[in-house]
């Protein structure tokens, strides 16, 4: 059995023509269950009238998903999912802020309702569980807990820890602190690291390197997705100058694929489940910023725009050994960073990309 966790569900009901009914239901939280070929969408509510997986907790407020883990809790294997609670202080679309992280640990045979659910550290305003990477990825024992350092444009990573796989214990989580090179036990301890990291990124294992992919935030509303390399879970993270772009959204802007030039592309990350050797597979998130709820409504009118986009990808040994003179870092990183110690892996680079989307945003 398989579960694939969503922010919302993939598809939105579409009439016979192909648009959306403005009374379609609309939710921020569902989980994917994959049985063999079939498929099942599990959220609260009924069939008819679905609602989150995990209601709002007030008025105003709403929780969307970070990453997810199977752990060991007790010597029982749960699925352990990270949401965000966030909420609405004005009028504008953007008017929304992080309030707080929770997980919400589900028995696998059981997913209608979390079993529990525990506050996750939220006093360095750090958005924990953008990405997850369990002890059998970081093979040194601990579960990794990525996060990021919000901001308009040059977001930040902060990286966390706790021993074995169960994260709903937040007293046992260590925080990297970069400029003192040691993890601490008190949040606010802990220092950002890599910047230009957006909202949700991955951090996967390969060939002895854990690999960062995420979309580009050094520019607002960026249509690239960049690789950057390490050699530890917790970096530092370099990045090869002219061989870090992994893909270049086409939707995004003004001139972008999307007929009204008003949609943005967001949220790239890999799945490690998918891969097969070095071919790998990432999604990312697609929206408009015309919020209009009428059926000349970007989203109304053409459903397609809000599916994910799936792309393909390898990567191919540049056939050099690695050197630190070969990686570029951000300030954020410690300035002392280690020359890589892990020859002679070669480091990768991206190249030979098929896509595999949904319909463009004709």
């Amino acid at each position: 059995m398989t579960h694939r966790v969503a922010s919302r569900p993939n598809e939105m009901a579409s009439k016979a023509d192909g648009t959306r009914p403005t009374d379609a239901p609309f939710i921020n939280s569902s989980i994917v269950s994959q049985v063999g070929d079939n498929l099942e969408t599990i959220t609260g509510g009924t069939t008819s009238t679905p609602t989150a997986l995990m209601p709002p907790p007030a008025d105003s407020h709403w929780y969307w998903l970070g990453d997810a883990l199977v752990a060991d809790v007790g010597g029982k294997k749960k699925l352990q999912v990270v949401f965000h609670e966030w909420y609405k202080f004005g009028a504008d679309a953007w008017d929304f802020g992080f309030y707080r992280a929770l997980v919400a640990t589900f028995n696998p045979g059981d997913l209608s309702s979390p079993e529990s659910i525990a506050p996750l550290p939220s006093k360095a305003d750090v958005q924990w569980g953008a990405a997850v990477m369990s002890p059998e990825q970081s093979n040194d024992g601990y579960t990794y807990i990525y996060g990021v350092n919000d901001a308009p444009v040059n977001k930040k990573m902060r990286v966390a820890r706790v021993k074995g796989s169960n994260i709903a214990d937040a007293s046992e989580w260590q925080y990297l602190n970069a400029e003192k090179g040691a993890w601490m036990y008190g949040e606010t301890e802990g220092s950002d690291i890599t910047a230009g990291i957006a909202n949700e990124y991955s951090v996967t294992p390969h060939n002895g390197n854990f690999i960062l992919v995420s979309q580009d935030s050094t520019e607002a509303f960026s249509g690239k997705i960049r690789m950057w390399q390490s050699c530890d879970p917790y970096g530092p993270f370099g990045s090869w100058v002219g061989h870090d772009e992994v893909y270049r959204m086409p939707e995004p802007g003004p001139y972008g694929t999307c007929e009204d030039g008003k949609c943005f592309s967001y949220n790239a990350h890999v799945h490690p489940s998918l891969a097969s050797g070095d071919r790998w597979t990432l999604s990312y998130n697609v929206n408009n910023f015309d919020t209009t709820v009428s059926p000349e409504g970007a989203h109304f009118r053409d459903p397609t725009i809000y599916r994910p986009r799936f792309i393909s990808f390898k990567l191919i040994s540049t056939g050099t050994l690695r050197s630190k003179a070969k990686l570029s870092y951000s300030a954020s990183s410690p300035s002392s960073a280690p020359a890589f110690a892990c020859r002679p892996n070669l480091p990768p680079i991206a190249g030979t990309f098929s896509m595999k989307a949904g319909p463009p945003c004709a």
